[in-house]
């Protein structure tokens, strides 16, 4: 791998980069519509805050639309597809192989397709993979919040749903805000694999509020407003969106971090946070991939794929939880596939 083993302390855990953007308006980037967003929003945010509020809600919680490339095209086109329906809605999925299994969880405003670069090398394995599109994403239905929009919640759901129909898993390999999808289905009652895989995991939701707010250009009454709202919703804090304090919940299973120093999208800090509260973790750093060219390194998938292979042999069954109660509240008013390698 381009990387090297971090040491897992809390040197540096404490100094968030305060602007970053974060994944949620990555559509945004430094275009025109960022302008006129914040433009609109400091506007809003003066004469009607409940208004400036609900538009900060309806960015967080839309996910944008990401074109698939033609290697991730080719990759779902030889696997087996498979549906399932979560909250009366369609989710699609893919399979390859028969062995164990393994689990690909994409990232907010991705699709299966993005992990497609995982496949060969975990067929190779001797694993069976499966990816899906999870709700508002991809080819799968919209979410219950309707159009691009859903919540982590939702796509916990969708996670549970599709590992209980293709269980039992020997792991799961998870990226950016699917990593935090993963860690809220554990945190809520899911049985999960015998060995996961984070990477460039969106560790730190709640941590993450006030520098979109800035980057949008919400006063802070606005960002505390959106923020109580969200928690007042779905009756949890959003401290149980951070992925670190789940290891004082529960037994957690071994786990590798990748994440990028040089990340823009999700600070390498999250996944240093990871690392250092889970207590069976390595944390690899790399240099000069980014976000998402980390999922078709072949160094990286290599990696990932000899990690999930070390313990394929104690896979446990992947049972559903019930489905949580602030789901129903949400929003109540409203094959082997071969890689072409590509710069970039």
């Amino acid at each position: 791998m381009d990387g090297t083993l971090d040491p897992i302390d809390t040197a540096g855990l404490a100094t968030p980069v305060a602007d970053t953007p974060t994944t949620q308006a990555s559509w945004l980037g430094s275009s025109w519509r960022m302008s006129a967003l914040r433009g609109a929003m400091r506007v809003l945010s003066r004469v009607s805050p409940e208004r400036a509020a609900a538009l900060f809600d309806r960015i967080w919680f839309s996910a944008p639309r990401t074109k698939p490339r033609p290697d991730a095209n080719a990759c779902l086109a030889h696997g087996e597809a498979l549906a399932f329906r979560v909250h009366g809605r369609r989710v699609e999925a893919w399979s390859w192989g028969r062995a164990p299994t393994v689990l690909l969880v994409h990232g907010w405003g991705g699709h299966a397709g993005q992990m497609h670069a995982l496949v060969e090398p975990l067929l190779a394995r001797g694993l069976r993979v499966v990816a899906f599109d999870a709700p508002a994403h991809g080819r799968s239905d919209p979410s219950r919040l309707g159009g691009h929009r859903v919540s982590m919640l939702e796509i916990a759901d969708a996670l549970r749903v599709v590992a209980a129909g293709v269980g039992p898993l020997a792991g799961v390999v998870a990226h950016s805000g699917g990593c935090t999808a993963t860690a809220l289905a554990l945190r809520d009652g899911w049985t999960g694999p015998g060995r996961i895989a984070f990477v460039a995991p969106f560790a730190l939701p709640s941590a993450a509020i006030e520098p979109f707010g800035r980057a949008i250009g919400a006063s802070p009454a606005v960002t505390a407003r959106f923020r109580a709202s969200v928690e007042a919703r779905f009756a949890r804090p959003w401290t149980d969106f951070d992925m670190p304090g789940l290891a004082r919940l529960r037994a957690l299973p071994p786990l590798l971090v990748v994440h990028d120093r040089g990340d823009r999208d999700v600070p390498f800090f999250h996944g240093r946070a990871v690392a250092q509260a889970w207590p069976d973790a390595q944390l690899v750093g790399t240099d000069g991939l980014g976000h998402r060219r980390l999922l078709r390194d072949p160094s990286v998938v290599s990696d990932i794929a000899r990690f999930m292979s070390q313990g394929h042999s104690a896979a446990r069954p992947a049972t559903p939880a019930d489905a949580r109660s602030e789901l129903d509240r949400d929003y109540a008013s409203a094959g082997v596939c071969r890689r072409t390698p590509r710069p970039g």
